[in-house]
């Protein structure tokens, strides 16, 4: 019997492979943070001791599905009219918050593939991400795309 780990990554090599869309893992659950104070790692038992442990939440609410992602969807004269989901993705930064390369990689690639994504350091940018608008940034142009 496969192990439920093993056939998410099969079902996402097959999706990449056969371009039938796009699957992100996602991660619920929770767990601890701090400083590491010592750690002792064998192949049978492992300890870590943190300093000023705190709990952490993934951030995804408990039932949310293990894979997620978008389908590109050709719109046809018999889809119009119809509601469509449509994946968005919004990168919250404070006023001067460096945006990443990897962040401003991801958000080009969502952009590329139809997706609302984008830097927002304001309700209002958020709101403008989600509409489509997008939202000017320092290394984004009025349409998310990296200058």
């Amino acid at each position: 019997m496969t192990k439920e780990h093993d056939l998410q990554n099969e079902i996402r090599l097959h999706v990449a492979r056969e371009h039938l869309g796009t699957l992100f893992r996602a991660n619920v659950g929770q767990g601890w943070t701090g400083k590491v104070q010592r750690m002792h790692l064998t192949p049978d038992t492992n300890t870590i001791l943190l300093v000023n442990p705190r709990p952490f939440s993934t951030g995804l609410p408990v039932g949310f599905p293990d894979l997620f992602g978008f389908v590109p969807v050709t719109i046809t004269p018999d889809m119009v009219g119809r509601q469509v989901a449509v994946f968005a993705a919004v990168e919250v930064k404070q006023k001067h918050g460096r945006v990443s390369s990897r962040q401003q990689a991801m958000l080009g690639f969502l952009q590329e593939q139809g997706a609302r994504a984008g830097v927002a350091r304001s309700v209002d940018d958020a709101a403008r991400i989600l509409s489509g608008e997008g939202v000017a940034d320092a290394k984004h142009t009025a349409t998310g795309r990296i200058k």
